[in-house]
């Protein structure tokens, strides 16, 4: 299960004079286990962000991203890495 709550990210364009791009305000999203889910809008409305901050690879301002491990939710935007993605990925073939 993924919990996504409020969750905000802005940009800062330093070449172009610090201008501020927010790309996602306060997105909220469940998704249960089993679900198959579409994320459909016009470009630039932040799809890719709310995805790149689902698998850390973006940081977000604001707001919670929670992942259901076991009998346990992790916050993504504060877990170490190391402590809870050994455990969660499959074992390598070979």
């Amino acid at each position: 299960m993924i919990n996504v709550q409020n969750v905000s990210k802005t940009f800062i364009l330093h070449q172009q004079n610090g201008v501020r791009l927010h790309v996602l305000q306060r997105a909220s999203l469940t998704v249960n286990a089993g679900e198959c889910v579409v994320l459909h809008g016009h470009s630039g409305s932040g799809k890719s962000t709310l995805l790149r901050s689902l698998y850390a690879n973006y940081l977000p301002d604001e707001g919670q991203i929670q992942i259901k491990h076991g009998d346990e939710w992790v916050d993504l935007i504060t877990a170490q890495p190391a402590k809870w993605w050994r455990s969660a990925k499959p074992p390598s073939a070979g």
